[in-house]
């Protein structure tokens, strides 16, 4: 575990623009906002911050080339801000030519950490042909350490929990969609439910990068759920349940939602579920 007592993770929210460059621009538009108050010691970007399979699994598209492009410009992105960060998602093909979806950790040095594969894909992903991973790598940055679900990844307790005890945070690159534009509210509060319960049940900040609200395809809508949660974060009288304890996004534009952590409060909060049994 990391020395670092205090650490602050940042979720950047967008959407893919046409073309690389636009969106790295955009992103570190985003992390030149942010650095104006704060350095955030982790940056996550959504899922398929770069298109998903639809956009990769095209024949006239070079791929490996692709792929190097981007992992170019992130890796010089985060040495000019000097930030580690967990790019999004990006369409893969292993040495076998399967597809995965893939995240990508860079560190502030501009390298490549590690990867993970998301290992719960979603039915419609699978009929593009997309396969799943089989493992949940833990990574060290900066003294942090730290693991990477992706989206529907979430929704599935025993990984969360197989990694929790090794790590300081939980990264989530993730998509919410929904099939209807009047059903965004009720994407954004299903998600926001679901990472605030992780975090509390496994006592381990979460921070979920997702794409923010539009009409992704005809009929489907992205949600603009991005949000952290400090499990240990403890209310007042004053406060109602949308509290500092998740921290969300704004979800009709590009935008970013920071939170700063306290390792010694998530140790409290952590001795506090021991003593009363409902933390092993």
């Amino acid at each position: 575990m990391s020395s670092k007592e205090q650490f602050t993770l940042a979720a950047l929210q967008l959407a893919p623009a046409a073309k690389t460059k636009s969106t790295v621009t955009l992103i570190e538009s985003l992390i030149g906002s942010i650095a104006a108050t704060t350095k955030p010691d982790c940056i996550v970007l959504p899922e398929y911050a770069f298109g998903t399979l639809r956009d990769w699994n095209d024949p006239k598209r070079d791929a490996d080339r692709e792929l190097k492009r981007i992992q170019t410009a992130l890796g010089a992105l985060c040495r000019r801000q000097k930030v580690n960060m967990v790019a999004g998602s990006v369409p893969t093909q292993t040495p076998e030519k399967r597809w995965r979806n893939r995240s990508h950790l860079f560190a502030a040095d501009g390298s490549i950490v590690g990867s993970y594969d998301k290992q719960h894909p979603f039915r419609s992903e699978k009929l593009m042909g997309l396969e799943p991973g089989d493992r949940t790598p833990t990574f060290e940055v900066s003294g942090l350490r730290l693991a990477i679900l992706i989206c529907s990844d979430l929704w599935f307790p025993d990984i969360i929990r197989q990694v929790a005890p090794e790590v300081d945070f939980v990264a989530v690159p993730t998509m919410t969609t929904v099939l209807d534009k009047d059903h965004t509210s009720y994407g954004r509060w299903t998600w926001h439910t679901l990472v605030e319960i992780r975090a509390k049940e496994n006592v381990m900040p979460i921070v979920s990068a997702d794409q923010l609200t539009r009409e992704y395809l005809p009929g489907v809508y992205t949600c603009g759920a991005s949000c952290v949660a400090d499990p240990s974060y403890r209310f007042t009288a004053d406060e109602g349940p949308h509290s500092q304890a998740l921290r969300v996004a704004m979800q009709e534009k590009p935008t970013a939602v920071i939170t700063t952590i306290s390792k010694e409060a998530i140790r409290a909060y952590r001795e506090y579920r021991r003593d009363i049994g409902l933390f092993e």
